[in-house]
């Protein structure tokens, strides 16, 4: 059986599916949530700021490394404003997945909006520097999740760190795929639904199956082949679009690493999404097998106040990122993630907003008053 080391900012998705993939995981994330910590043979926190895995990554695996060897290293998010990071990984495994190069390009706003469009798709224009007006939003270079995303205020100069960006209007979606370095394979399209009480625009909702005209699927298809041989990326990857009103797709932005929404997905390759993962570094792409149903939804629920979590707490199975007993959550901060399984993915959504009021009210808290009522689980 292999055995793996998983360095993610969330590493929960793909913990799971390496343990459903019939295969092993030592974990490293920042959270140590119980649910993850089921999941691994060791784990191990690591300190996570605004630019992600700080310098103290390499003596913590090394540290793990003299109890436990690898077939290889499958990164997750983190490594997107220091992508050099990466490279200190392949001194204590084989690293699985896109290397320090492809990464700082798809993190590089104009880059990523000229291979946009030279493969085929709308993106929105670009500023690094200079005044902003209100129909640009705010972003930090080398982000995740949509934290720190803000619409401009009009005259204002970029800060330091940050880049300018045109909004664009029409229904936010996320396409998760595979890819050879080559060629790429569509596993999914999700419709995101973004805003908590983390920013207006931090990562939320997905939920399956979003529908897309054949034209905008081709288009889509043809586009990822494109940056795919262009970039040089590999493995499970993501990209944010905007579907617009006229409904083409418009390009946002690329996650080159696997993302939440395989979460989604997990049921449409054989062998699982961990699995293809790997072969597709590879340089094999896997079958994809799509299916209707049940659409699958995913919200992460963010903490309203700053909630302590207590060891008599007895969370639903529909809920994982669970943190440990004894542990606090602060405001703003994900408190778990909800899931649920549905016909459509109105139906999911509605379901994941209600089991999103369930697990407040576990903690006293009345979303529709907005106030903590008790102190239930302390």
């Amino acid at each position: 059986m292999s055995h793996w080391l998983i360095v993610a900012g969330s590493a929960r998705p793909l913990a799971q599916a390496c343990v459903d993939a019939g295969m092993s995981c030592d974990v490293i994330d920042p959270w140590g949530d119980s649910d993850t910590r089921a999941l691994a043979r060791r784990h191990a926190r690591a300190p996570f700021g605004a630019d992600g895995f700080g310098s103290a990554l390499p003596a913590l695996i090394g540290r793990m490394q003299r109890e436990s060897g690898w077939d290889g290293i499958v990164a997750g998010s983190g490594f997107e404003a220091c992508p050099d990071a990466l490279d200190a990984l392949s001194a204590f495994a084989p690293v699985l997945g896109n290397d320090a190069t492809t990464v700082a390009r798809c993190k590089d706003p104009a880059e990523v909006a000229h291979a946009a469009r030279a493969a085929g798709l709308r993106s929105p224009d670009v500023r690094l520097h200079g005044a902003l007006d209100g129909d640009w939003l705010v972003k930090p270079l080398g982000g995740c999740g949509g934290l720190g995303v803000r619409a401009a205020h009009a005259g204002e100069t970029l800060p330091a760190g940050h880049y300018g960006q045109r909004r664009v209007d029409g229904q936010p979606a996320s396409v998760l795929f595979l890819a050879d370095g080559q060629q790429a394979r569509v596993v999914g399209v999700s419709r995101q639904t973004p805003g908590s009480s983390a920013g207006p625009y931090a990562w939320c909702e997905a939920t399956g199956d979003l529908p897309c005209s054949p034209a905008s699927t081709g288009l889509i298809e043809r586009a990822l082949n494109a940056l795919s041989a262009v970039l040089g990326l590999r493995g499970l990857n993501g990209i944010d679009l905007v579907m617009s009103a006229d409904g083409d797709p418009v390009l946002i932005e690329i996650n080159p690493r696997p993302t939440a929404t395989m979460m989604l997905y997990g049921h449409r390759v054989t062998g699982g999404l961990f699995a293809a993962h790997i072969e597709a570094c590879r340089g094999r792409l896997t079958q994809v097998n799509p299916t209707a149903r049940p659409v699958k939804g995913l919200r992460v629920v963010y903490a309203p106040h700053d909630i302590p979590v207590g060891d008599a707490l007895r969370w639903p199975p529909w809920c994982g990122d669970r943190p440990p007993a004894g542990s606090v959550v602060a405001h703003g901060a994900p408190l778990c993630t909800v899931h649920a399984d549905a016909d459509d993915g109105a139906a999911a959504s509605r379901l994941l907003k209600r089991r999103e009021r369930d697990i407040l009210d576990m903690f006293g808290f009345n979303p529709e008053v907005g106030q903590m009522m008790t102190t239930v689980f302390s």
